[in-house]
């Protein structure tokens, strides 16, 4: 007999809990301490290059529907114990923890990569851009949505290293090295070009 394959959205839900449901289990054998009731899952159609999101304050997790079908639930296994990840670090230590030491150390108990961003090929990303921490010199990747936000002062992004908050100076034209895409084509330039749009932005604004 051949093997059903799911082709409804809830079907892929489904799998997706029981996922969500093993390594929601294998968190709390790692942190020593049961967590409540496990993340609700959803697999969203509006998320086209980002794996997934993790809410913890909603014990919710967004999974993209569309890497979901075309990875399989194999590769996207890890992703699914990333966001898991997330959601128990935070509660266990009632805390953001974001991607620091203690998110770090759990992925490590889990026996899973401790990656910040995904490499499927089923998403074209563009690509981020590099700034370097006044505190320790070392350098953050920063991906394209999180570039973005930062050059717009939507959001601060701090060094999981020392700590330091990656202010203006951390993006300058020394600090930022501009990353190549997929045709080989610098985006020096286009970075550059960024900061002129910003700054004559600015001088609008101020002037009016």
């Amino acid at each position: 007999m051949g093997r059903v394959v799911p082709i409804l959205r809830a079907d892929w839900e489904r799998l997706a809990q029981d996922r969500v449901s093993h390594w929601w289990r294998a968190c709390e054998r790692a942190l020593g301490k049961p967590l409540g009731p496990e993340p609700s899952v959803e697999l969203s159609t509006r998320l086209r290059t980002t794996a997934g999101l993790a809410m913890p304050a909603r014990r919710h997790i967004k999974l993209s529907f569309h890497m979901f079908r075309h990875e399989g639930l194999e590769r996207f296994d890890s992703t699914i114990g990333h966001e898991v990840a997330h959601v128990a670090c935070d509660l266990h230590h009632r805390r953001p923890c974001h991607h620091d030491h203690r998110w770090q150390r759990l992925m490590h108990q889990l026996g899973l990569p401790v990656e910040r961003c995904h490499d499927y090929g089923s998403v074209k990303r563009t690509p981020g851009a590099e700034v370097v921490c006044p505190g320790c010199t070392r350098r953050v990747r920063l991906g394209p949505i999180q570039w973005k936000r930062f050059m717009l002062s939507q959001a601060r992004f701090r060094c999981t290293a020392c700590n330091t908050e990656l202010g203006p100076s951390a993006a300058g034209p020394s600090a930022c090295r501009a990353h190549t895409d997929g045709d080989g084509r610098s985006l020096q330039a286009a970075t550059q070009r960024a900061f002129q749009l910003w700054n004559a932005w600015i001088d609008r604004a101020w002037n009016r």
